[in-house]
């Protein structure tokens, strides 16, 4: 029987933790993951979790349960923990096959008793982009240089090597203060 549980254990241990209890506030997750267009084929391959700067505030696992017309829905689901109650920027990375990726473009700001997704509608987590939300310049690495350019992109003078995309952290399509401050916030919590 202790062999048993024992067994269970290890088998539930994951890449990253997190100690809950550190935390005074915490927000809900729902997410699926995609490679572009296409669901990822098993989400139990995948661990996902939740970071702000390097500190990792929450650890994915996957559910499922049955739908009340018998259809089954699969989906991850984690807790993002914080002792600030609003305003902090959670970024998103996997673990799969020994590798810890990030998952770019995937932002969101922490609000206690917040909710992201549901289980019948969950955020969906695209692991095919490119490049990391705040990196404009493309470097691998979220610096006064990001903040410099994209305050010039939103003065309309972009540079060449300018990454709009990769700017646009508050998702409305342009390049504003908003997008400035965001990145600002980035590169304090690294």
């Amino acid at each position: 029987m202790c062999l048993a549980l024992w067994a269970s254990a290890l088998s539930a241990q994951t890449h990253w933790s997190v100690n809950p209890h550190d935390y005074q506030y915490d927000m809900s997750v729902y997410y699926s993951l995609s490679n572009g267009e296409t669901p990822v084929g098993n989400l139990s391959d995948y661990e996902v979790a939740a970071f702000v700067g390097n500190v990792c505030r929450g650890v994915g696992k996957v559910e499922t349960q049955t739908g009340t017309n018998g259809t089954t829905l699969t989906y991850g689901f984690l807790k993002v923990y914080s002792n600030v109650a609003s305003g902090e920027t959670v970024t998103f990375k996997y673990y799969l096959n020994g590798q810890e990726k990030p998952i770019s473009g995937q932002v969101i700001s922490f609000v206690n008793l917040g909710l992201e997704g549901l289980p019948s509608n969950p955020h969906v987590f695209n692991l095919e982009v490119t490049y990391i939300l705040g990196d404009v310049d493309g470097d691998g690495e979220i610096t006064i240089n990001d903040v410099i350019m994209t305050i010039n992109a939103s003065l309309g003078n972009p540079s060449a090597a300018f990454n709009a995309a990769a700017a646009d952290l508050d998702g409305d399509g342009e390049i504003t203060i908003n997008d400035v401050i965001k990145i600002i916030n980035l590169t304090l919590q690294n």
